[in-house]
This record gives C-alpha cells, structure tokens and sequence, in this order.
C-alpha cells in the first residue's frame, strides 16, 4: 500500500538530492582560489621535469617551490615567465645561492634559486655592490623601474650554487602581498605524469590522552591506484581513540625523484575527517612540518610518516584540515572503513582501504600530568646547567627530565642529557653550561664553546659566548651537550697556484678552506692591500676568485686570511706574476 508514495518520494528526493550535491560542489569549487593559467611562461626551453615538488617534505621545512631538472649541466638559459621588475637579488653561500625575485603586475612575484651567473645588466649591479661593501654574500632591493624586464629576457643561467645538491632551477610563484609561496602548478605549467603515488607504510596510532600507546607497520601491496594491506586483515584497536599515517611519496615521468603528495586525504566510512593539500604555504609555519610528521619515527629512521594527529601547538592551517585534531574515534564494536587517498597534481590517485574495529576489551591508559606546558615558558636549573624553553617552542605538553653524566669528551664540563632528542623543538631554546675555570688559561675562554653530540657521537658546533663563568648559546634541538675548545686554526689549501707562479693562462684561482669544528665565519683576499672578491661555495668548501680588471699586469701580493667562528685566523700570501 505505501509503494506509490515511496516512489513519489524517489521521484521528488532524488533530483533534489542531486541538486544539492551539485550545489554544494560549486560553493566548494567557487570558494578554491583561482589563478591565471596563460601569463606565466616556461622559465626554461627544455621540457620540465622536477627533481622537487611543492610542499615537499624536507628536513624542518616543506619546499617552497618546485626543482626543474637542468640536464645534469650548469648554464642552462633562464627565462623571465613575465613582464616585472627586478625586486630583490640575493648572493649567499647558503639557501638559494645566487637568486633573483622579479614581481609581477599580476599580483605575484616569480622567485628563481641556485643560480650560477646573471645576465650582464644585474651581474655589474651586484659585482658593484660587492665592491662597495666588500663582501660576497649581499641583499638588493631594487626600486620599481630600475632593472625593468620583459617575458622571455634571459635573466640568468641556472647553476647549482647555495645549499643546491645538484644542477637544477629551483622556481617559486609567491603571493606578492603576504609572500606566501603558491603550488607553480595552479598557474599552467605542464609536468608529464602517468604514475600513480606510492603508499609504501602505513601505520596505526593507539592514542589516549596525547600519549602514543603502541604502533606497528603494515605490509602493503599496490596495483597502480589500489593499495591494501597484505594480509587483507580486521585491525583490532586496543583503545578508543586512535590516529593513522602513511608513508610514501610521487613519481613523475622522466625522473625517478621520489615527491610528494599533492593531496592526501582519510576518510572513515566516507566521511572526511583529514586533508592535506599542496596549494600555499607560509614561510613562518615552515618548522611545523616537525608536528605533522612522526618526528620521533623520522629522527631514528629517516622515515616521514604524514599523520592524521594535530598537536596541541599546530598552525598549518594552510596546508591541513581536521576533524577532532585528526583523533579517530570508535564509539562502538562494528567494523569500520578506514579510506586514505593520496594524489598527485595530474589527477591519479592510490587508494588503501583498510577495516578498523575497536577490541572488545579496549582501555583507556591512566592520564600523566605533563610536566611542561607548550602554552609557558618552561625553565629547568641546576648549578651547573640552564636550559630555558619559550612560549610555544614545544609542540605539546612534555614531561621534561635532565640528567648529568660524566663527561669522556671534555674536561671543561660535565656532560648534559637534555631530555629526548627525538622530541622536536619549533624555536630556539637558551642553553646555559658552567665552565670548569680551574683548568682554562688565558684567551682559551673565548676558544670555548657549546658542542652537542649526534646519533653517531660526533660532536656538532652550537657556538656560545663566555659570561661570568658560564657558556651561553641556544639550540632548537635536545640531546647532549657540553662545553668544548676549538683552538686549531682554518686550513687554506691553494688548487691552482703556488707562490711565485705565473698566472697569465689562467682564469681564476681557486683554494680549499676547512675548519675542524666552529667552521669558517669570515674570509678576505686582498691584491697589494686591496680587496679583492672571493665567491664562497660553502658546500664544497672553495674559495674561488674570477680574475678580471681588478687584477693589472705585473708582479703582486695576493693575500688570503681565513677565521673561523671562535677567532682563530690563518693568513697566507702568495707573490704572483700576470703578463
């Protein structure tokens, strides 16, 4: 008797339904950012193909742009993608090495790193600048009008300089207002891709109270876009709550770089409870990446395993989107679908289905009182050590110890185990050792300084300034620390040249330069007492003057001083003949 009203029904809910969804899809879609997708051109004339994707996870930050492979080569022509101006130049040993920031009337500012050279027009801009300030490593702000360029100038030519770990251009689009970085994909470029995402781990948290109970890997097999777990199996989740990761990354055609995820998505029983997307990230945020990812799981393993967990101290809002801070929880004993979805930019994505189900004999762990809070300032003293951590510096409440241990290091200090070093720390702390004055002489307090120890016990330089008997640095990690000397001058090994030599047939000179712990802070070369300019690769430890104008005909001094970060100097000089 009811069936012609249940199919009235059908007939009216239906499209309604439908119209709804519809409805809802477009609000979505209208409320996603769109960009111009035919204003930028290609900043190279060789096929793209990335090394680096966007929102990459690296270590301490997500990479803010996309890395286009070069060819194995330096030199490569670099392109504007669009009429501007130059707005920033930077020349550093370290981050993006020799760099050009070009803004754009649109609205956005196009970023080009690793650089080897520059067009003539900014070359003899920061060649000037170098001079005046005596210094390699400087910072221009070009006014508007200055150094005008037009889409398609050849601006410079990709190298590998800075923190670069090989030939390749790395290429942002920012947001010239906020300066945030935005995914170069939005904006047209075409990247070959016909691979689907890896999910090569995935794990389960059982979490109660913000203490991790247990975890374990699952075997995984995938077929393209279908992921599952080997066994095919019904976890059991021994407590209420709980939290998933995955580990895994992105292929692209033409490369065998493992990437990221565009997005990645959790689903339980089709309700979406987690998303992650590479579309913009804010360069203030960058060390959160540190919460995002099981931390403790990547400083023992090297491994990143995105969670689903969002910490007490989080703002990567931009980037990830939670329900209940990614927590899962299970209010009854049915089984349960658990959906992770990761996807790349080209639109091909893994799926790993995997069924949950809460044990009947689940428990809930008794709840620790932390004894530091991440909303304080916390401060831990004893007579021999302070270590002062800032509002925020901590991701979540931990319950913080310390502990003295003889020192077979040194013999300025005791050793000091601070807490957990696969615990990570968003700012820097202030770190306090008191020195053994009994045994130092002379200038050797300004020689002394705080060194840590590493997974393998080597010692890493964290610096430090003497006060009042004790050693005073900061540090954003914990660990063991103590209190070292660093005496030994910098070593300067020339490549090219010998004393005495005559240089006619050659363009440059080069030398090698090491330090034993504090590394080099300061370098100068001077022909015949005046300055003359040294272009630092840190990563390879040279030292290489271009011989140009400023270096005449004739018998000269060449002079090369080295410090290194505690004031210890080595100065060489070498008596060199041009015809």
């Amino acid at each position: 008797m009811n069936q012609p009203k249940i199919l009235f029904l059908n007939i009216i809910l239906k499209p309604l339904i439908f119209i709804a969804l519809i409805i809802s899809m477009s609000s979505h879609a209208l409320a996603q950012k769109t960009y111009p997708t035919d204003y930028f051109q290609s900043p190279l004339d060789i096929p793209l193909i990335l090394s680096g994707s966007f929102a990459e996870l690296r270590s301490n930050h997500f990479h803010s742009g996309i890395d286009i492979k070069t060819q194995g080569v330096t030199g490569k022509k670099v392109y504007a993608v669009a009429d501007g101006y130059v707005s920033r130049i930077k020349v550093s040993a370290w981050g993006y090495g020799n760099a050009i920031y070009i803004r754009h009337a649109n609205g956005y500012t196009s970023v080009y790193g690793h650089l080897d050279k520059y067009n003539a027009k900014i070359s003899e801009m920061v060649k000037a600048k170098q001079y005046a300030n005596q210094s390699f490593e400087i910072e221009l702000f070009p006014k508007p009008g200055e150094l005008p360029i037009i889409k398609g100038e050849i601006i410079a030519f990709s190298g590998n300089s800075g923190g670069s770990g090989g030939p390749h251009l790395h290429f942002e689009i920012r947001d010239s207002r906020t300066e945030e970085p935005v995914n170069p994909l939005h904006f047209g470029y075409q990247i070959a891709d016909h691979q689907y995402p890896k999910i090569k781990k995935f794990r389960i948290y059982n979490y109660q109270n913000s203490q991790i109970l247990a975890s374990k890997d699952y075997d995984i097999l995938q077929t393209n876009g279908q992921v599952k777990l080997r066994n095919n199996v019904v976890i059991q989740i021994p407590t209420r709550e709980f939290y998933a990761a995955v580990m895994g990354y992105d292929q692209l055609d033409g490369a065998s770089n493992h990437n990221g995820y565009y997005r990645l998505q959790y689903y339980l029983d089709d309700s979406l409870f987690f998303q992650f997307s590479a579309d913009k990230i804010n360069f203030s945020h960058q060390r959160y990446i540190n919460t995002y990812i099981d931390f403790e799981e990547y400083y023992k393993t090297s491994d990143r395993f995105q969670r689903t967990f969002v910490e007490k101290n989080d703002k990567l809002g931009s980037i990830r989107e939670a329900e209940n801070h990614g927590i899962i929880q299970l209010k009854d004993s049915e089984i349960h679908q658990l959906k992770v979805v990761a996807s790349d930019f080209a639109g091909q994505s893994s799926v790993l289905l995997v069924d949950v189900q809460k044990h009947e004999k689940a428990i809930l762990s008794e709840q620790i009182d932390p004894l530091f809070k991440w909303d304080r300032k916390n401060t831990y003293n004893s007579n021999e050590m302070e270590f002062e951590i800032p509002e925020g510096a901590l991701y979540s409440d931990q319950n913080f110890w310390m502990e003295t241990l003889k020192n077979p290091y040194s013999k300025y200090s005791q050793l000091f185990s601070i807490y957990d070093e696969s615990v990570a720390i968003n700012q820097y702390c202030k770190i306090k050792l008191k020195v053994n004055d009994s045994i130092v002489k002379g200038k050797q307090h300004s020689q002394l300084c705080i060194l840590s120890l590493d997974k393998k016990n080597r010692a890493v330089y964290e610096g430090g300034k003497y006060v009042n008997g004790w050693i005073e640095s900061r540090t954003r990690s914990f660990g063991k620390y103590y209190i070292g000397i660093d005496s030994l001058s910098p070593v300067i090994t020339p490549i090219n040249i010998y004393s005495g030599k005559n240089i006619s047939q050659q363009s440059d000179i080069k030398f090698t330069v090491t330090d034993n712990l504090s590394g080099v802070d300061k370098y100068k070369a001077s022909l015949d007492g005046n300055w003359i300019l040294l272009e630092y690769d840190a990563k390879n430890n040279r030292l290489t003057y271009t011989i140009d104008e400023h270096f005449p005909k004739g018998k000269h001094e060449f002079v090369i001083q080295i410090w290194d970060d505690r004031g210890n100097k080595t100065s060489n000089k070498y008596p060199l003949i041009r015809n």
